[in-house]
């Protein structure tokens, strides 16, 4: 009882300066507000409910990850309309700009997420349960796991460089127009199953990257350790600035370094994490509209005849909700919708495509032919809103929400279990960097990297450790 009057203390000024304030908003502010207002009342309500619950900051919880996720992915896209006079303006994304949706229009369209939000805090609070994830308390991994680990980094990260070297291919290239032109013709140019295997092998080649960085950041207790991984995060950092390329590896990298700090070294404090992540959101922010000009005097002149300046820009949140409502606007106009499109879940297990009856299509891809971008370079992400749009709509986006909450809950529970193993710790921690993809692409994503990823991870450090004791024991 007395962690809920904590909780209930905490939230209800807020609750009360949030209704005051949305008395004294105009119409058009109201609409924008409101969802906004609630969303984050839940994700904060949910935040304060498990620090009560366990006496510990939720920093490394899967659902906390993925419910600040939605939050975000919801709320930014309002707050760029807000800022730029209530319309999508001159940096906007181009297809919200054609729609040029009211203010009213957007805030009802948003109760979509209020709901899939909901839902989701719902489920998850109710069943996660409660325990607390210890600082420190590791199993340390093997000297030959280490070994492995370390060997197929290399490994993957040498394929990947040969790869570029002989067609071109570059999985990190810069997103200026001749650089990418010319990614997209070597794309074009490989064969099918090559395309295949180094796609996964990127998704593995990040679980052994994360776990390089597990190694890394266990010994920063030493100085010399920990100068090195400010030396390696420097350098993503830098590379990152020289391609203007994608800003995700960056993100994640900067992410799990967190997490993995927070759980090894020393837990960080509420402020420190209230103000890195902030920053980090600007970062991403800015780096999304540095990546897009040749230089920062085009990018200024832009940014400057803009309303809401860096705000107003287009971003991959933007684009997200662009997706959302131009699929909801097309199913209004009764465009055709294909069977597969109710598949999309399930259609990045399916085995590849050579294997299969009939052509594998994910929705993005049906999206892009439909708009007359496929095969250009240029992608759109789905989103789980899109998903449930073209489904049941309003009764899908509840019951998603809440079978996700029920797994993400399952999950931390299994995880609280076994919290002092390497392993199972590396994969917690995939899944907290990873879960944002069930709001970005679709419910069920989580089993396609579980699939195609986690389990050829996990094999291949099985086989690696056999191989590496057997020739330990030969000498």
């Amino acid at each position: 009882m007395h962690n809920k009057n904590k909780t209930t203390k905490t939230l209800v000024p807020f609750v009360l300066l949030s209704a005051i304030s949305l008395v004294f908003m105009s119409r058009n502010m109201r609409y924008i507000a409101t969802p906004t207002i609630v969303c984050v009342l839940m994700v904060l309500w949910l935040f304060m409910t498990l620090w009560d619950r366990d006496r510990r900051i939720p920093f490394i919880d899967a659902g906390m990850f993925c419910a600040l996720a939605t939050l975000i992915y919801t709320i930014y896209p309002l707050i760029n309309f807000a800022v730029d006079g209530f319309q999508f303006g001159i940096l906007s994304d181009n297809r919200l700009k054609g729609y040029n949706p009211s203010s009213e229009e957007m805030g009802i369209f948003h109760i979509r997420h209020v709901l899939y939000l909901f839902s989701f805090v719902l489920f998850y609070s109710v069943f996660r349960g409660k325990g607390v994830v210890e600082v420190g308390n590791m199993n340390p991994p093997s000297r030959s796991t280490k070994q492995v680990l370390v060997l197929f980094f290399l490994s993957l990260s040498a394929f990947f460089l040969i790869l570029q070297l002989a067609t071109g291919i570059n999985y990190n290239s810069s997103y200026e127009s001749e650089a990418f032109a010319n990614n997209v013709t070597a794309f074009s140019k490989i064969p099918t199953f090559l395309l295949q295997i180094s796609g996964k092998l990127g998704g593995i080649l990040f679980l052994f990257k994360l776990g390089v960085l597990f190694i890394v950041v266990s010994r920063c207790s030493q100085k010399k350790w920990l100068i090195i991984l400010f030396i390696w995060i420097a350098l993503e950092i830098i590379q990152t600035f020289i391609i203007k390329g994608s800003r995700t590896g960056l993100v994640v990298f900067l992410i799990s370094t967190a997490l993995l700090y927070h759980r090894l070294i020393k837990p960080f404090s509420i402020k420190f994490l209230a103000i890195s992540g902030a920053t980090l959101f600007l970062f991403f922010i800015f780096l999304g509209l540095y990546r897009s000009y040749i230089n920062i005097t085009s990018l200024q002149s832009d940014l400057s005849q803009a309303s809401g300046g860096i705000f107003s820009g287009n971003n991959e949140f933007q684009a997200i909700f662009g997706t959302e409502y131009d699929v909801f606007k097309r199913k209004e106009a009764g465009v055709h919708l294909p069977w597969y499109l109710y598949i999309n879940d399930f259609i990045s297990i399916l085995p590849p495509q050579q294997m299969m009856p009939f052509e594998k299509v994910p929705a993005s891809e049906w999206y892009l032919r439909e708009i007359g971008l496929s095969k250009t370079g240029y992608g759109f992400m789905w989103g789980v809103i899109t998903q449930s749009i073209i489904g049941l709509d309003w009764i899908e986006l509840a019951i998603r929400g809440g079978i996700l909450g029920y797994f993400l809950a399952g999950i931390h529970r299994w995880y609280l279990k076994r919290q002092s193993g390497f392993l199972e710790t590396l994969l917690y921690i995939f899944l907290c960097i990873k879960v944002y993809y069930t709001f970005r692409d679709t419910t069920f994503i989580l089993l396609a990297n579980f699939v195609w990823e986690v389990i050829p991870f996990y094999i291949m450090l099985r086989l690696g450790k056999s191989i590496l004791i057997r020739a330990s024991h030969l000498h």
